[in-house]
């Protein structure tokens, strides 16, 4: 991919502030940018956070760009408390029935960016903790009763049906997640699609004003050739009169010396 210019550089950090105003997100405004520019969205944005890296680091700020409105977002660190509460509360919706997924959607008020924070870090504590020891019951001897195999075939259609349901709610989120992005980039395609037809109207009316001032000099070169052309016309009939009354001057003389 061909180097960056300053100029570059400056027109992807408006367009960043542009869709911050906007309260958009930075992916869409690193996909708008990759489409006007034939870049990578990928490249875009590893580009935005490397230019960032190296202001904060090397303490210059060549092109003077806005450090209060650009700045890199670290994840937050979890707190002992926020830790423990965080753990416990999905642990007891786990316990309800919920899935991982749904439970952690659950204790981050259905947001989808604290859900993966709340998720992640709950595996990591999970990690943690020592499991516990699957401890076998007793064989029993003799045949099953019925109210045994009943007991087992009900556990067995609720873990069953616990299973389907947390296959369906992942596959929920999944599509509704596919969904969302799919519904970003149709915006943002017809964002650009939107100021590709502003321009092409601006270049119209252009063309337009264009044409109407090449007409009125066209009518004025007109004007102008057809009073030259009728002055000249004058001019010829004038100078032939002229000629005209000169020879009969002269008849009239040669008259006159013959009388």
């Amino acid at each position: 991919m061909w180097a960056w210019k300053d100029a570059e550089t400056l027109a992807l950090f408006k367009l960043v502030e542009d869709f911050k105003n906007m309260a958009k997100p930075l992916k869409e405004a690193f996909f708008a940018y990759a489409m006007q520019t034939n870049r990578k969205p990928d490249s875009v944005r590893n580009y935005y956070y490397k230019t960032l890296k190296e202001i904060e680091l090397n303490k210059k700020n060549r092109l003077k760009i806005n450090l209060k409105v650009h700045k890199i977002n670290r994840p937050e660190a979890f707190s002992k408390e926020e830790e423990k509460a965080v753990f416990e509360k999905i642990q007891k919706l786990l316990s309800e029935g919920c899935s991982l997924r749904n439970a952690c959607l659950k204790v981050a008020g259905g947001d989808i960016k604290k859900m993966l924070r709340y998720q992640n870090k709950f595996r990591s504590l999970e990690k943690k903790i020592e499991p516990c020891k699957v401890v076998r019951m007793p064989s029993k001897k003799g045949k099953l009763t019925d109210s045994e195999i009943n007991s087992l075939f009900m556990g067995l259609v609720k873990l069953i049906k616990k299973c389907a349901e947390e296959q369906a709610e992942e596959k929920a989120l999944f599509e509704a997640e596919t969904a969302n992005e799919a519904l970003r980039r149709t915006v943002v395609e017809l964002s650009a699609k939107q100021k590709e037809l502003d321009n092409l109207k601006k270049n119209f009316e252009i063309l337009k004003n264009e044409k109407l001032l090449l007409k009125e000099e066209l009518n004025g070169l007109r004007s102008q050739t057809a009073s030259l052309f009728s002055r000249k016309l004058k001019g010829e009939k004038l100078s032939s009169l002229k000629s005209f009354m000169n020879k009969l001057d002269k008849i009239s003389s040669v008259e006159n010396e013959i009388k």
